[in-house]
């Protein structure tokens, strides 16, 4: 038995009028073996949500809702975690329409504050 997306992602690409997804082509992702996507969460979080270089994802809304139809259970998705994804999921079930992007969880943003920074000498 084979795993289906219930939903197909949307085009991602520059064509879109939205604009490209910013993990689409972006220069920290040379390899399907090294993508920060799914090997970083601290720096894909930052990246989706503007912190990285100052520009939220254009496609971060879209992004969101295919991982959460889809119930993706890894990785960095419309800027949230795959453990905010589940608690945003049990909050709201079966609402769809409530499904919207939110600030990662405290527990998360610590944990990913914690390993982002070096201890001080």
């Amino acid at each position: 038995m084979g795993i289906r997306a219930v939903i197909n992602a949307p085009d991602w690409s520059p064509a879109h009028h939205r604009g490209e997804a910013k993990c689409r082509d972006h220069q920290l992702t040379p390899t399907r073996d090294n993508d920060v996507f799914f090997n970083d969460e601290a720096l894909a979080m930052d990246i989706c949500n503007g912190i990285y270089d100052g520009v939220v994802c254009p496609r971060r809304a879209d992004c969101l809702h295919v991982a959460m139809v889809n119930r993706e259970g890894y990785g960095i998705w419309g800027g949230m975690t795959a453990r905010d994804r589940l608690a945003l999921r049990m909050r709201n079930p079966g609402a769809p329409e409530r499904w919207t992007w939110q600030p990662p969880s405290e527990a998360i943003t610590t944990n990913l504050q914690e390993s982002q920074w070096p201890a001080a000498s």
